[in-house]
């Protein structure tokens, strides 16, 4: 009698690009490899297969079809990565949702996205239910997760969920959609962002060539698995047979302890958290052996050169930053050979990916120009959700507006200044937050800051800076004034500066700057 197992997968066609097809070849050829570890569960590559089989067979017995929606309100966790493969698997399409957020938000996510499944845990179910009802679901399954999750009214359990006659799948394309992913939303209402399975594949593909990833290798993930990168990530190092081993929560002082004990080899951490690890390295960290850290990759903000210098000689000389974003994912990458050489770029473009500074014509600008940042990517995203207007002003034929400011240098490295929206205009003059935020970050006693611009009735707009102190440190303004001038043009400096207790960022790091101009209302005029 034929294994059911191997029934329900035949449509997994080997010439496909496709996520339902990561670790499907280890686990027939490595069954036995370690694929995930959390510290306290592991599974092989054998047992994923069987798992992620077993989950999408649930879905298509819960009566999930081709194209719909399955939600994933969880923190990282095990399960989070068999749910994405089973989805994947199952023909629908993965949409997380941000495990810190709250029901409003989740509200509007169920609203926008109208899944058919929600993934989540068990003390997360009525907030869950009620969110579902208020967006109008009345057909959602919730299914708690976590092997000795229990059954309630409102929800099923994984292990039940997952008790099913295995059933035949339906075939999935390179073109079909894989994920719904949620814009960070740092300048107003995050946008449902749909991806294929060949675009993240081939993200894939390239990351693994261009990070020399191979299945030696054990991966930390420290970045939430509901931002794009950290889940590609750890889809990128089950591609290439690696073992994974998940974070539920950043702990830099756990970071350093697991790289020792468990020979980590890669890892990805946007700047905030590289921070913080170099802060526990210094305060009894040293004695940490982190030599078996063969990278180290960087993503969603600019990297401060001081940073930079200290990841280098204190966590690993192998480190990338790259550049990318929910819509256009990796665009490019600074690799470990340019780092000091070119500090404040964000690298060359992937293989396969044009970039192209933007005139507000939207002709092409010379090396040194400013324009916007458009992309001509293999990844980058089909649509948004429901927006069509927005999807079509999105593009100019094979080019997708990032969005973001920059310039290419001679050496056709690409450099970031800001957000097109974030752009200040004082006195008919444009100014760039970033250019002042480094400059910012220069002085030993700032921690984290950001640059907006706010209303000022001579010069239409005012550059304000929010400052963080470091621990212990007191910061004087009319000092970080004078700092600034020391480095800046007059017209650049800050007129008003405002220490605050932290930098609201999203959770991919990016600082949200809206969020900033709604708290900008103690001023400190200079």
């Amino acid at each position: 009698m034929p294994d059911e197992r191997i029934e329900a997968a035949v449509t997994l066609r080997p010439g496909d690009l496709t996520v339902a097809r990561v670790g499907v070849h280890v686990a027939r050829t490595r069954p036995d490899k370690l694929a995930l570890h959390d510290g306290v569960r592991k599974i092989s590559y054998g047992q994923l297969d069987s798992d992620v089989e077993a989950i999408a067979s649930g879905l298509v017995a819960a009566g999930v079809k081709k194209g719909d929606i399955v939600a994933a309100y969880l923190p990282n966790c095990i399960d989070y990565v068999e749910i994405v493969l089973a989805v994947a698997r199952a023909g629908a399409v993965f949409s997380p949702i941000n495990p810190r957020f709250k029901s409003y938000e989740i509200t509007m996510l169920l609203k926008s996205g109208r899944p058919r499944v929600v993934f989540t845990t068990g003390d997360k179910v009525a907030m869950v239910a009620d969110a579902a009802v208020q967006a109008g679901l009345e057909q959602v399954q919730i299914v708690t997760t976590g092997r000795a999750a229990e059954a309630s009214p409102q929800a099923c359990a994984l292990d039940r969920f997952m008790d099913v006659i295995r059933r035949p799948l339906p075939s999935v394309d390179e073109d079909d959609c894989f994920s719904l992913m949620f814009t960070s939303g740092t300048t107003g209402s995050p946008k449902g962002a749909f991806g294929t399975h060949r675009a993240r594949m081939i993200w894939v593909l390239n990351a693994a060539i261009q990070y020399g990833l191979n299945e030696d290798d054990v991966y930390l993930g420290t970045m939430p698995q509901v931002h794009s990168a950290g889940l590609t990530l750890t889809l990128i190092h089950l591609y290439v047979g690696a073992t994974v081993r998940i974070m539920e929560h950043f702990d830099p002082l756990a970071f350093l302890d697991t790289v020792e004990r468990e020979q980590i080899t890669s890892s990805l951490s946007v700047p905030t958290m590289l921070a913080m690890i170099l802060e526990a390295f210094d305060k009894g960290g040293r004695h940490h052996d982190l030599s078996s850290l063969r990278r180290v990759l960087t993503c969603g903000s600019p990297l401060p050169l001081a940073t930079k210098k200290r990841v280098i000689e204190s966590i690993s000389s192998e480190l990338y930053d790259y550049y990318g974003s929910t819509e256009s994912n990796s665009m490019s990458v600074l690799k470990p050979r340019d780092q000091l050489r070119k500090p404040d770029s964000v690298g060359q473009p992937f293989t396969n990916v044009e970039i192209m500074i933007a005139a507000a014509d939207g002709k092409s600008q010379s090396p040194g120009e400013i324009g916007e940042i458009w992309c001509a990517n293999p990844s980058v995203m089909k649509c948004y959700l429901n927006q069509p207007e927005e999807t079509a002003a999105a593009f100019t034929g094979r080019w997708f507006h990032t969005g973001d400011l920059g310039y290419l240098d001679d050496e056709n490295y690409l450099h970031i200044v800001g957000r097109l929206k974030d752009v200040i205009i004082s006195g008919g003059v444009n100014i760039y937050p970033a250019e002042i935020e480094n400059v910012l970050l220069l002085h030993p006693a700032i921690f984290d800051c950001a640059v907006v611009g706010v209303d000022d009735a001579k010069w239409g707009q005012a550059v304000k800076a929010f400052v963080v102190p470091r621990q212990g440190a007191a910061i004087d303004l009319a000092e970080v004034q004078q700092h600034c001038r020391q480095r800046l043009a007059d017209y650049k400096t800050p007129r008003h500066l405002e220490v605050i207790a932290e930098i609201p960022k999203n959770i991919a790091g990016k600082t949200i700057k809206s969020a900033l101009r709604v708290q900008s209302r103690t001023e400190h005029a200079v």
